[in-house]
């Protein structure tokens, strides 16, 4: 009997093995698959350095763990240097890059036809277009804008090399790629296919996973891999909040706006002592400055200009020159601005907007920050007498300088006779300007 209960318990422990060894069996090569999933990045209306750094560090992540990277591109185009950055980070990664220019209606113009042609494998939306890569400037909205032709027959020459050297080491049209840079040639979707410019049309990304299961593609170091994308899990990874922050003060016409927001809040809080909101507006103006023109090509020439503008804008209001040098002014900020916004490399803001930006700020120096530097040259008239001998009440500590409030407004006023403290009554002796001397009032 012992023997028998022996036996059967040997026959359960075989069975329980059996049954371990064909779960292990079937749920392991599930756990494998889900290890390699595809990451996707964007890169979303003009390339530059914080899409350069964004795409390079997203490839370097994802070579840890990941089987491809997919960049889904809609682009005019962008600095020269950033696409530089992208296409070094591509030839160097160590998983496939696989650009797909989308959703229909997309665009891989100028660099990013570039960033097309390097990808291991390429595609587009049925209704989508690629080419157009001569390196002329773009206004913030795409528009095309004529630059320096000696300065252009160099850059032209140095990116149909580069597009030549691109197109052989990824095995595409060569002839189309040298074109494509010194014709502005374009083309779309079923076009590109036929000339060996892309691999794929895609409807959308799973129809893309699909047609790229069982490609082999060869990275760098000459290693093969085999792509299984059909079942992929996506890991969907755009930018961050302070990234797309980023990006957009990188943007020409958000630099533009904020050199104005510097200028104008910085001189309005000199004409007007104690406006502060302009003054706060133009200090955060000019830090956010900082970084765009950390990250934007900037002709100092330009920068020298700008200042030398809007010191004959103030002058202009404490001399007697007639306006003259209000219009020395606006020539010296037209020049610095067309300097500055319409450089060889990269974007460029258009002329006309250029001029209106000059045309604006002249006026508002010669007639809004006047109003103000007159205000401080005359009295100020409350009544028939003004202020002096009023009552008023300290807002802040007169230490002697302070805040009062006098005859329904609010005062900068300095004491006479020692310290002042808030909310003890003051009376007014004297008023130069918008400013007030007051004394601890005293009892009739």
């Amino acid at each position: 009997m012992r023997k028998y209960e022996i036996q059967r318990g040997n026959t359960k422990v075989l069975k329980t093995g059996l049954i371990l060894l064909f779960l292990l069996a079937t749920v392991l090569p599930g756990i494998a698959a889900r290890t390699a999933p595809v990451v996707l990045l964007y890169i979303e209306g003009q390339i530059d350095p914080v899409t350069a750094d964004y795409i390079a560090d997203g490839i370097k992540k994802a070579e840890d763990g990941a089987q491809a990277v997919v960049i889904q591109m809609d682009t005019p185009g962008g600095l020269l240097s950033s696409t530089q950055k992208i296409i070094q980070a591509i030839f160097a990664s160590k998983v496939p890059i696989i650009v797909y220019v989308a959703p229909n209606g997309a665009t891989a113009a100028s660099a990013g036809a570039l960033i097309t042609m390097v990808a291991h494998k390429a595609a587009m939306a049925p209704v989508s277009n690629i080419g157009s890569a001569t390196p002329v400037a773009l206004s913030p909205s795409g528009e095309v804008q004529k630059i320096n032709k000696s300065m252009e027959r160099k850059i032209v020459n140095d990116l149909a090399a580069k597009a030549r050297a691109i197109a052989k080491e990824r095995g595409r049209n060569v002839e189309w790629a040298e074109k494509a840079v010194r014709e502005a040639s374009n083309l779309t979707s079923k076009e590109a296919l036929n000339q060996n410019v892309i691999d794929y049309i895609a409807n959308d990304l799973p129809d893309l996973m699909r047609q790229l299961d069982g490609e082999r593609v060869k990275v760098a170091g000459d290693k093969v891999v085999i792509l299984k994308t059909a079942d992929a899990p996506i890991e969907d990874r755009p930018m961050g909040p302070w990234e797309t922050f980023l990006h957009y003060l990188s943007n020409p016409m958000v630099v533009l706006f904020l050199m104005l927001a510097a200028t104008y809040g910085l001189i309005y809080e000199l004409a007007n002592p104690g406006a502060i909101f302009p003054g706060v507006i133009g200090a955060i103006s000019i830090v956010l400055l900082l970084y765009s023109y950390s990250v934007l090509p900037v002709n100092v020439a330009g920068l020298v200009f700008i200042f030398l503008a809007i010191a004959m804008f103030v002058l202009d209001l404490f001399t007697p020159t007639h306006g003259v040098l209000t219009v020395g002014g606006a020539i010296s900020l037209f020049l610095g601005l067309v300097m500055i916004f319409r450089s060889a490399e990269g974007f460029m803001v258009p002329i006309w907007l250029l001029l209106f930006v000059t045309l604006l700020t002249a006026g508002f120096f010669a007639f809004v920050i006047s109003l103000g530097v007159r205000a401080l040259k005359n009295p100020y008239v409350s009544g028939r007498e003004g202020v002096v001998g009023l009552v008023g009440e300290a807002r802040t500590d007169l230490n002697p300088t302070g805040k009062v409030f006098v005859d329904g407004s609010l005062w900068t006023a300095t004491s006479v006779e020692g310290n002042i403290l808030q909310g003890e009554l003051v009376d007014v002796t004297e008023m130069s300007g918008l400013k007030l001397k007051v004394r601890k009032h005293k009892q009739v």
